[in-house]
């Protein structure tokens, strides 16, 4: 048998919100808290591996991810001893998504001095300087090559915190299911088209014989609760013009009916029961608005899918 789905929900990015927010979500008895990597934008936000410290100190069960740290932003032998550092901090709850990103957000990198070249090597190699650190083994690859270093501090996990990566395009489908411990997909997709590209990663978990039992598929999802439909939809379509307004990715215009899930509890239950029927290991949900004020109300969408008050 399957585990049973577990439920988490992105953390708030404005710094008063983070604590409450924080023992709240842990007292209602949510799996985890995720965080995100930004690059730019017009959206003021936090660093994402930081507020993983920080709510690592607040917390105590619920496990901590980012969703998703982007290739060659950082240097991996770096990362990898930042991310050993949280997942002490916490005990071992760290869940790290790793990803490509998006190719226009290389302009401004490169502009910064950082080397924006070859970001899918960049991961690949990257995913195998972690590990290497974290076992106290050695890289040998065009990127990057060591023999004989090592790292400190070991992380609590081991071989160490599980890699997920974020992909939506095939080919990085498939790089998921080969080299990764999980997938994460993104927010701004639907239902629908998060199901096709599952069953891309489920065909290549068959192809190269992995057991799918040991490989984590999760799916964020924008959350928006009120007694009527009506009413989320009014209070999302600003959120999303003010967070997607230009993107060359995600298009704002209709986002709310497209790749959102809103209105009552029972209603929103609904919607995500088909994720939860796909074998969907984790949920993540992202509260849009409102975001204190959401949570209990998020409490009560999973209360009604699960049929168990949390």
């Amino acid at each position: 048998m399957r585990t049973p789905t577990r439920f988490s929900l992105g953390a708030p990015t404005e710094p008063g919100l983070l604590v409450p927010f924080a023992r709240r979500a842990e007292e209602l008895g949510f799996d985890g808290l995720w965080t995100q990597d930004t690059v730019g934008g017009a959206n003021p936000s936090l660093d994402g591996l930081h507020v993983l410290s920080h709510l690592a100190a607040v917390t105590r069960r619920v496990r901590l991810g980012i969703g998703v740290l982007y290739s060659g932003r950082r240097n991996p032998a770096v990362l990898a001893r930042e991310l050993a550092t949280i997942d002490r901090l916490s005990g071992g709850r760290l869940t790290v998504g790793l990803g490509v990103g998006n190719a226009h957000h290389r302009p401004a990198l490169a502009a910064l001095g950082i080397d924006t070249g070859r970001p899918v090597r960049r991961l690949v190699e990257g995913i195998g300087v972690l590990r290497a650190l974290w076992s106290g083994g050695d890289h040998h690859g065009e990127l990057y090559s060591f023999s004989g270093v090592r790292s400190q501090p070991a992380p609590v996990q081991r071989p160490g915190p599980p890699i997920w990566l974020g992909a939506r395009a095939e080919p990085a489908l498939r790089r998921a299911a080969r080299i990764a411990d999980g997938w994460l997909g993104a927010a701004p997709v639907s239902s629908a088209e998060f199901l096709r590209q599952l069953d891309v990663v489920r065909r290549e978990l068959a192809d190269t014989g992995r057991d799918p039992a040991g490989f984590a598929v999760a799916k964020c999802v924008y959350l928006a609760v009120e007694d009527a439909e009506w009413r989320a939809r009014a209070r999302l379509t600003p959120a999303f013009d003010r967070a997607f307004g230009g993107n060359p990715v995600y298009d704002s215009t209709g986002m709310a009916d497209r790749v959102a899930v809103f209105g009552p509890p029972d209603r929103c239950a609904e919607r995500l029961r088909e994720l939860v029927e796909a074998g969907v290991d984790e949920l993540v949900l992202y509260p849009v608005y409102d975001r204190l004020a959401q949570l209990d109300a998020c409490a009560e969408v999973v209360a009604a899918l699960t049929g168990a008050r949390r």
